[in-house]
């Protein structure tokens, strides 16, 4: 995710967050070393049909006795490879995840997105700033397993009415 500048934080009080959660264990499907197929899209909100596919590996370690997790991610992005970072913290009073992202490229650290699991599926947002104007951002863990999973990164500019998936992450067990 790119840094999208900066906006109130988001209300997880007033948040549209799915109902259940998977607890402090929600993200133990992801501790161990992973090969990334990613897909991106060109450009965001605009319209394009034309994405860029480009691998990377991904490591992840839990932290707090359980209670988070951080990886590494190394990209291999045709304009140029680069390094980011994820952190997943679980809120006991709250029952939610808050995932920031830390991107090599860029100063700071971006907004978490937060939210919780139903099952196998994994939705976290916040409210953000693209190209000056309001949307929303969603991040989707699907297809959890032993071996794979899924992640998908989607934009609204209506507040959540309609979505433009913009980035998705194929992840397999294993890697270099």
């Amino acid at each position: 995710m790119e840094a999208l500048g900066g906006s109130p934080p988001l209300d997880v009080t007033t948040a549209a967050v799915p109902a259940g959660t998977a607890g402090p264990r929600g993200f133990d499907f992801l501790i161990g070393r992973w090969t990334v197929k990613h897909r991106r899209l060109k450009a965001r909100l605009a319209g394009c049909r034309e994405w860029t596919e480009f691998p990377g590996t991904l490591d992840v370690r839990p932290i707090l006795h359980g209670l988070g997790n951080v990886d590494e991610n190394v990209l291999d992005d045709p304009a140029g490879p680069y390094l980011a970072t994820s952190l997943r913290v679980f809120d006991r009073i709250t029952g939610l995840w808050s995932i920031y992202w830390v991107d090599g490229r860029s100063e700071g650290i971006d907004k978490p997105v937060v939210g919780s699991f139903s099952g196998t599926v994994g939705q976290f947002y916040n409210d953000d700033v693209l190209g000056g104007r309001p949307i929303r951002v969603r991040f989707t863990y699907r297809d959890l397993g032993p071996d794979r999973a899924c992640w998908d990164q989607a934009f609204s500019p209506d507040m959540g009415r309609s979505w433009e998936v913009n980035w998705t992450m194929d992840f397999a067990r294993g890697g270099a």
